[in-house]
């Protein structure tokens, strides 16, 4: 069943020294640190090349196993490459050296400027001290932005952020998840007409600080929006989860198609430590007859599965998430059509 395994995540642990108030996976609740053995097993399982995330809760909090995995893939899969998403707070300049030396692509974890950030995360002069330390290496990052009602108003912000940070390539924009800290944090979910404006807004700031700059930081959603409309690329899954190419491991080894349906039942997949209690699980994803109406529904890829399970009803697309697809869309359009940056 492990055949068409293409994208391999690890939780190397669910602890956090951050208590995020949207936190989905309720991550420092719990103290379970994975181990090598788990993480080995779970590294053999694949039978093609695949891509390997460290994620977590703070997946630095166990940096030795890091380091025991980069070494066991460089003798035994050379050919995969390791991608960490961390919340920046621990990346001191040692551990930027040794995350240069493993060539690990990283994602940060990052809201808004500082004042957003440490309203809903906090920490947030250890994350930037962190992305600096990285710059220090030449090691480029990417932000991950959880958008809420009150985060989506200053993408801008963030914007002018990443340039003075140096070294971040690209802002990704991840819808709110409504479980988790959330529903006890009272945290909103963006509105449609708050996502049409300021993803607007953001974009815009990032023309005006490339034409000064010379440099581009790109809106992951608006480069896949440029990429489908420049190669007219129909649809096609979301992700992996949706075709069962993918697989989370718990620190305890238990097994789930996507990190945001780690605990749910009917999404489990069985434990590495136990052979027989493997079982294949796909998230279905069905499109909603409103997108056979939309303009852009033959090249836009949909909503997170996920994400449609948790925040709509019937596993159906939620409004907000629709508005971000269609608004990437629209602003290729109105910056002058589709071309290649």
């Amino acid at each position: 069943m492990f055949n068409n395994l293409n994208f391999l995540v690890l939780w190397l642990t669910n602890d956090c020294n951050l208590r995020c108030k949207y936190c989905y996976a309720n991550a420092g609740d719990k103290k379970d640190y994975m181990s090598f053995e788990t993480a080995k097993k779970a590294m053999d399982l694949p039978k093609s090349r695949f891509k390997l995330q460290l994620a977590g809760g703070e997946p630095l909090l166990n940096f030795s196993l890091i380091k025991d995995i980069y070494n066991y893939l460089k003798i035994h899969r050379p050919d995969i490459k390791m991608q960490m998403q961390t919340n920046g707070t621990l990346i001191t300049r040692e551990i930027a050296r040794e995350i240069k030396k493993m060539n690990i692509s990283v994602g940060v974890s990052l809201d808004g400027p500082v004042e957003i950030n440490e309203e809903f995360r906090g920490k947030t002069v250890a994350a930037i001290n962190g992305i600096k330390n990285l710059a220090q290496e030449g090691v480029m990052v990417n932000l991950n932005s959880v958008i809420t009602s009150e985060s989506i108003e200053h993408l801008d912000k963030l914007m002018d952020l990443a340039f003075y940070l140096g070294n971040v390539g690209g802002i990704g924009l991840d819808l709110l998840r409504e479980t988790g800290r959330t529903c006890n944090n009272n945290v909103k979910t963006a509105s449609e007409t708050q996502i049409r404006k300021y993803v607007r807004k953001a974009y815009q700031r990032s023309l005006q600080l490339s034409e000064i700059t010379g440099r581009r930081i790109v809106i992951r959603e608006v480069e896949d929006a440029r990429r489908r409309m420049l190669q007219n690329i129909r649809c096609t899954e979301y992700c992996h989860a949706v075709y069962g190419g993918s697989m989370v491991v718990t620190p305890q080894g238990h097994l789930y198609p996507c990190g945001s349906l780690v605990s749910k039942e009917e999404y489990y997949m069985g434990n590495i430590n136990n052979i027989n209690s493997f079982k294949e699980v796909i998230i279905k994803s069905k499109r909603p007859e409103i997108c056979s109406l939309c303009k852009y529904g033959d090249i836009c890829v949909g909503a997170c599965p996920a994400r449609s399970i948790i925040n709509g009803k019937n596993n159906r697309i939620t409004l907000e998430e629709c508005a971000l697809r269609k608004t990437t869309f629209e602003i290729i359009e109105e910056v002058g059509g589709v071309k290649e940056c």
